[in-house]
């Protein structure tokens, strides 16, 4: 039952992270055109805020790729290991850099263009669940590094 649950895991992640990669691909540019000729006084906007959610794409796939690592160690029981507080790690590290450049894209965009609620609501909400993975990322990765020493210390008593 447990490696059925992992696999269904992993399944939903990929078709997750797959749809969002089809969306950034297909239908965000055409997206990014139709508002370009809507308001043309922001129609130069197009290309940087395409090229910043492209470039936050890629911690994106980072961490999707060190989950789905992750859970394969739990699936093969050894999700007690230095690699999984590396991947958690990586993880944590992902989630912050995300934060960092929304945090930035929307400061930078502030300054060029009166915001929108509706974009700057969207980008707090992108950096605040992003700030929330890395933060329970960093948590669950210091469990586990003390989970570890206390693993190692029971090991060399026995």
């Amino acid at each position: 039952m447990k490696r059925m649950s992992i696999s269904l895991f992993q399944i939903g992640v990929l078709f997750i992270t797959l749809c969002i990669v089809l969306l950034s691909i297909f239908w965000l540019p055409d997206t990014a055109a139709y508002f370009a000729e809507e308001a043309p006084e922001w129609a130069y906007l197009k290309w940087p805020l395409l090229a910043g959610i492209y470039v936050t794409l890629v911690p994106f796939l980072f961490a999707i790729i060190e989950g789905l690592r992750l859970s394969r160690r739990v699936a093969v029981n050894d999700a007690f290991s230095r690699k999984s507080v590396q991947h958690l790690k990586n993880i944590r590290n992902s989630a912050f850099v995300i934060s960092a450049m929304y945090l930035a894209g929307t400061i930078v965009l502030s300054r060029l263009v009166d915001i929108s609620p509706g974009i700057g609501l969207l980008a707090i909400i992108i950096m605040l669940a992003s700030l929330m993975l890395g933060l329970i990322s960093g948590i669950l990765e210091e469990l586990l590094r003390k989970a570890l020493e206390i693993k190692e210390e029971n090991d060399l008593t026995v």
